[in-house]
């Protein structure tokens, strides 16, 4: 996996099939998983996330970050389109316990297929 965490939480990230990647304070990329569904370069990690999207999507990532970091809103989803496919696209807060904001984790996952 990509960044460093602790052994414990390295074994929980395969578990469940998502993308995870971790934002710190600072907006840098510090960490994601092994399991992607957007590609990321391992030159994203370390580096500015605003500088891993595209010139076009950076206004919106940026203000969506600050909404979240500043505690307008802990939470923030969209509907995304992979191959076809929808995509649940889930930007959660990251708070220590006195709620001082860490970081922004995103979560990624294919949305279940509805028999007909």
């Amino acid at each position: 996996m990509p960044g460093s965490l602790p052994p414990e939480v390295q074994a929980l990230c395969p578990v469940e099939p998502a993308d995870l990647t971790f934002v710190d304070a600072q907006g840098i990329v510090r960490f994601y998983s092994e399991y992607r569904i957007f590609s990321r370069p391992e030159s994203c990690l370390d580096r500015d996330v605003l500088a891993c999207h595209s010139e076009e999507s950076r206004p919106g990532i940026a203000r969506m970050l600050a909404e979240i970091r500043d505690g307008w809103r802990d939470e923030a989803c969209f509907l995304s389109h992979k191959s076809d496919r929808e995509v649940d696209v889930r930007y959660l807060a990251v708070r220590d316990a006195s709620g001082t904001y860490i970081g922004c984790l995103e979560v990624a996952q294919w949305t279940p297929e509805v028999a007909e």
